[in-house]
């Protein structure tokens, strides 16, 4: 009888952590240096081990006569429960403005050089507006926006 409930139990166990989806957060800090400079840091952190392919989205940084981005792509690798910083940016703005600046997790392209799409894992946008007024920088795109990646094929090693 427990022979039983052991395999029960460890099938049941195995069960349920094939069916839970890793879950990404992603956040993006601000900071604001002299000269209305804007320096902008993104982050992503997993709940278990994962990688794939990062697409940097959004019309960036844009002010009455000017719009100013970096738009970058690349592979990432997440271990579980470590924050990293996926990329970094910096420009100057002259409020009033607005940020828009976004993140799109991929899977790995089979074929590094190939332009073909991959299935979207998850997608995270972070906007606001710069009022002419703006002294300091809000906190309100450093709260951590956590989504369960939609495919498992993200999983490192799988």
């Amino acid at each position: 009888m427990s022979l039983r409930f052991v395999i029960a139990l460890s099938l049941s166990l195995a069960a349920s952590t094939a069916a839970h989806a890793t879950e990404v957060c992603a956040w993006l800090v601000e900071s604001n240096e002299p000269e209305n400079v804007m320096s902008f840091d993104l982050w992503l952190q997993a709940d278990g081990e994962v990688e794939g392919f990062y697409q940097i989205v959004g019309e960036g940084v844009t002010g009455e006569n000017s719009t100013t981005h970096s738009r970058n792509s690349g592979t990432y690798v997440l271990h579980a429960g470590e924050a990293h910083k996926i990329w970094g940016f910096g420009t100057t703005i002259y409020p009033p403005g607005n940020i828009d600046i976004g993140i799109e997790l991929h899977e790995t392209p089979a074929d590094i050089f190939s332009d073909e799409p991959t299935p979207l894992l998850a997608a995270y946008s972070f906007k606001r507006e710069v009022p002419e007024s703006e002294v300091a920088v809000p906190t309100t795109l450093a709260k951590k926006q956590c989504l369960p990646l939609k495919a498992e094929a993200g999983k490192a090693g799988g």
